[in-house]
């Protein structure tokens, strides 16, 4: 192998007195000419551990982490936008994603070669992005940090919210169809809080483990039956829309982002792969990975509006008939949720706590977590009962935090990584600057059109 070549850098500090995420200097091997034009070089093999995953058991959790409730709410994403522009859209979007979640994993090997790291977080991608830019900007690193870590925060808690609505729906209509109990949504949600408050103050997401890995195997059987069954009662394409009206085109995109509710776990999986070259490459981990992900949600999307027609729901679960085998699934989805649902609430509440056992005496630590974990579990159940549209409230938290996390921050971070690298030619400038409009007309439209129903359900 060839001696390493070294890119000096200036050291620096932020204007509070923290010392920056970048290094004084980082060494970066050499490579051949292949793996330097598709920056594969940046790629060094990381050393074993416990918590490292081979390429099958990291795309096994990628594609588990993106196959969420979003999932069954796609067959009325796909009524919004139309059965082929439905189509065509999902395969637009999931593309876009893909290419920004790849520029966010590059540029995260860059970061760590430059400033001698050797894993990192999305939220220090962001500031390690920033403190290599332009000297108006580089000092302003620890903001923009914060800023991506709040985003992570309003959408792990968004999808918290969107759990209870999606358990108290299915909920609801099981014991309406096969006990004849009629209570309000909001009496659901009041009645699920209950298990719900019980599983979060598990601390230890290890003791869960067994049933997550259930709930795993149960969700995709439901999924794997539900398409079943729409494949064989498929309508005639005459009776459906086949382009969907433009108003509604933010609706279906903040739908199809919030189904791509695994972005936050992307580098935390690469993180932990020996070798993170066969989580990047042209048929690794990611690519693979998303590729799964994007003929089911098609499929779904697809055939269920296709099977249901119109009339589908927020979620493609209560429209399944009211044969005893159908309605059974409903409470198994209900049940595979509430294992997911402390997983999701893991990652705000495990920055809490990072929080509380700086700032708190050691005395009283246990009980502050234990109380921030309480009100994390009632703030959830308080918006849910705020917001009960189940479609509404996934636009919105889609169209908001996954346009953002996904779709506008990557190439923001792109751009000042080429800056850094001196790389920022006028077809990467075009490139970015697209892609950064693409997430913010999608984060503005889907976001307005999400508040404007929602306001408008308040008021009707």
């Amino acid at each position: 192998m060839s001696q390493p070549v070294e890119i000096p850098i200036s050291p620096r500090r932020t204007p509070n007195g923290e010392e920056s995420v970048i290094a004084d200097a980082a060494i970066v091997p050499r490579a051949d000419p292949t793996e330097m034009e598709e920056g594969l070089h940046l790629f060094q093999d990381r050393r074993p551990n416990p918590n490292s995953l081979t390429p099958e058991k990291a795309t096994i959790h990628l594609v588990k982490s993106m196959l969420g409730t979003g999932l069954l709410s796609l067959p009325l994403a796909f009524k919004h936008a139309g059965l082929y522009l439905g189509l065509i859209l999902v395969f637009v979007i999931s593309g876009i994603c893909l290419y920004c979640m790849r520029q966010v994993v590059y540029c995260a090997h860059y970061i760590c070669a430059r400033n001698g790291r050797e894993m990192i977080d999305y939220a220090n991608i962001m500031r390690g992005a920033i403190e290599a830019g332009p000297s108006w900007l580089n000092r302003r690193g620890y903001f923009f940090k914060q800023l991506v870590n709040v985003n992570m925060f309003i959408a792990q808690l968004g999808f918290c919210c969107v759990y209870f609505v999606f358990m108290a729906d299915n909920a609801q209509d099981f014991f309406l169809k096969v006990a004849g109990i009629d209570l309000p949504k909001s009496v659901w949600m009041a009645i699920l809080l209950i298990p719900i408050m019980i599983v979060c103050l598990i601390r230890n997401l290890n003791y869960l483990a067994p049933f997550s890995n259930a709930a795993n195997f149960f969700y995709l059987l439901a999924v794997a039956i539900i398409t079943y069954y729409f494949i064989t009662n498929l309508k005639s394409t005459s009776e459906v829309a086949k382009v969907g009206e433009i108003s509604n085109l933010p609706l279906f995109f903040g739908t199809v982002m919030f189904a791509f509710e695994g972005v936050c776990v992307i580098m935390p999986l690469e993180n932990r792969m020996e070798r993170p070259q066969q989580f990047i490459q042209w048929n690794g981990v990611l690519n693979f990975s998303c590729a799964v992900v994007l003929t089911v949600f098609a499929t779904v999307g697809f055939y269920g509006y296709l099977a249901v027609g119109d009339s589908v729901h927020d979620t493609v679960t209560l429209d399944l008939p009211e044969e005893p085998f159908y309605q059974i699934i409903k409470i198994i989805f209900v049940g595979c949720v509430m294992v997911s649902y402390p997983i999701q609430f893991y990652v705000p509440m495990e920055r809490v706590e990072k929080w509380i056992t700086r700032k708190i005496v050691a005395e009283k630590q246990i009980r502050y977590i234990y109380m921030v974990r309480v009100g994390g579990v009632f703030l959830t159940l308080c918006v849910a009962e705020l917001i009960p549209h189940l479609a509404l409230f996934i636009s919105l938290i889609g169209a908001f935090s996954g346009a953002s996390l996904a779709l506008i921050i990557p190439p923001f971070i792109d751009l000042l990584c080429a800056y850094a690298q001196r790389r920022l030619t006028v077809g990467v400038w075009a490139k970015d600057i697209f892609l950064v409009c693409f997430g913010l007309l999608g984060f503005l439209t889907g976001t307005y059109a999400a508040l404007a129903d929602i306001a408008k359900t308040f008021s009707g």
